[in-house]
């Protein structure tokens, strides 16, 4: 089947990339299922007229008092760490549950027969409450690139908005109890928007298990169960009477919900070092950000090392992972396909920790000895991932980053299929990244020109697949600073004589040319 953003597959060799099970999926189910059941047996008492109620207004009023003041004021640490670490894909996360937290307030302030009398707000907020935050949960509904393209830009303002119809909805409740029409549950419009709450609901905890997939981390599973609880607390608008067992369950399931969710933000999405910070600048992705929550202290000590050595490969393998995870996503991979993937590309150099500095930083041309040292990197690097249980999975796309689909790479001159498809990604993520960013011996020669070279050698040096989903994620990131580039960077000069090649090798030959 010819995947989105692709011509025809390449790969006949099967989808999957990595060797690691998929993870937490049953555990999801289960989370997701329970609740529902739970409701779904209390909601059979009010058919067959045998539930036991618990008519308690002040009950009622003091439980959700207390307790969704608890939530607003988690939610509102959500939407401060998205503020003050700039991680604004936490955004729709806190004005979710802001919005299923701040409601239902207004929902417990107007009991009737505690500070007012009968009203219609106090059923209007609750039924709301999910279908709101679900508005400004909808970037993280949205397909990657739609995401990736809108939220960046507009997530203050979208945060901002949020905040205000939520203060607007909670303000007039108050003052005006009885401006919502009079709901209630097992009518037909209050089940239609249940039913949208439960799906709506259910797909924002799904997307953060496929999180904990990618990041092979169990952190992101208490967020699922969040949005798990707070979804089957939907149920009661099939026929839960008011002060039955349902509703009474409902409630609970919301503030359970809304704790788990919150909470677990602040804990899984703490602020790290190291790799956090270098993709700060280009973040783009949930998906990204759920890697650097999995990362081994392994990882981070390589990263580190090759900050200490070389600053600019560094922030090239930074830059090269993130974008072979959003290559292998336009792709279709997924979860654990996607983690391996951008491993890869974050791991890829390696190896050239172990080349002396003078080579690795050469600015002129290399002796073909120094090019031969060059070449033993992919090697070195997947002797390293060998050496370590936790990475070793990842040796063979290392080793294969700088094969060639014609044979002619290096170092097992392997072809097509033969290669790794996270060593054909990363290869070409690596090139693209190599030719529109300077480097030690040239000047960046930009997009436009590195994607034009990268079709120009498709089905040579690298994947043809590849190489489109690689140019229509490109076509789709926010548009960098201009760099300062010549017409004829990485061409031969008229009347030039051989090849001088530097130490950037992921280039077609005709481009490994000394700075000019």
């Amino acid at each position: 089947m010819q995947l989105p953003g692709c011509r025809k597959k390449t790969v006949t060799s099967g989808r999957r990339i990595s060797t690691q099970p998929t993870r937490y999926i049953g555990t999801w189910v289960a989370i997701c299922v329970a609740p529902l059941v739970l409701q779904a047996v209390l909601l059979q008492d009010v058919v067959t007229s045998a539930e036991t109620t618990f008519e308690s207004p002040v009950a009622l009023f003091t439980l959700v008092l207390i307790a969704a003041s608890l939530c607003v004021v988690t939610s509102l640490l959500v939407l401060l760490r998205a503020v003050f670490s700039s991680t604004f894909e936490l955004v729709p996360v806190g004005l979710f549950f802001m919005a299923v937290s701040a409601l239902p307030l207004a929902h417990g302030l107007l009991t009737p027969g505690v500070v007012v009398g009968d009203n219609t707000a106090t059923m209007g907020t609750a039924l709301w409450a999910i279908p709101v935050g679900l508005i400004f949960a909808l970037p993280n509904l949205l397909p990657p690139a739609q995401r990736r393209s809108l939220l960046p830009r507009y997530w203050k303002p979208w945060l901002a908005t949020g905040l205000v119809v939520m203060l607007f909805l909670m303000v007039i409740s108050l003052l005006e109890p009885n401006w919502f029409p009079a709901y209630r549950p097992g009518g037909d419009f209050e089940r239609i928007l249940a039913i949208i709450s439960i799906v709506g609901v259910t797909m924002l905890s799904f997307r953060q298990v496929r999180l904990a997939q990618i990041a092979r981390n169990r952190g992101p599973l208490i967020i699922a169960v969040g949005y798990a609880f707070v979804a089957s607390s939907a149920v009661l608008w099939f026929g839960a009477e008011p002060y039955s067992a349902g509703f009474w369950a409902a409630h609970l399931l919301d503030i359970t919900g809304v704790f788990a969710g919150t909470l677990g933000v602040l804990v899984v999405y703490r602020k790290t070092d190291d790799v956090r910070e270098a993709l700060t600048p280009v973040l783009l992705s949930d998906p990204m950000s759920a890697l650097e929550l999995g990362l081994e202290p392994i990882v981070h000590e390589y990263v580190a090392d090759l900050e200490a050595k070389d600053t600019i490969t560094r922030d090239h393998v930074v830059r090269t992972a993130e974008l072979a995870l959003l290559v292998g996503e336009e792709l279709g991979y997924d979860g654990d396909d996607l983690r391996h993937i951008s491993l890869v590309g974050l791991l890829h150099d390696v190896g050239k920790l172990d080349i002396p500095d003078h080579i690795l930083n050469k600015p002129g041309k290399l002796t073909d000895e120094e090019f031969a040292i060059i070449k033993q990197h992919p090697v070195s690097g997947a002797d390293r991932a060998l050496a370590s249980p936790v990475l070793s999975p990842l040796s063979p796309g290392i080793r294969g980053h700088h094969e060639r689909v014609d044979g002619r790479g290096y170092p097992d001159q392997l072809r097509g299929d033969e290669i790794p498809m996270a060593s054909r990604i990363v290869a070409a993520c690596d090139a693209f990244d190599a030719m529109a960013n300077s480097r030690q011996y040239r000047t960046g020669m930009g997009r436009d020109k590195a994607v034009s070279i990268l079709r120009e050698h498709e089905g040579a040096q690298w994947d043809a697949d590849v190489v489109e989903a690689l140019v229509a994620v490109v076509s789709r990131l926010p548009a960098a600073s201009e760099t300062p580039r010549l017409d004829r960077i990485g061409r031969e000069i008229p009347g030039q004589t051989g090849v001088e090649r530097v130490g950037c090798d992921c280039l077609p030959a005709d481009l490994m040319v000394a700075g000019h």
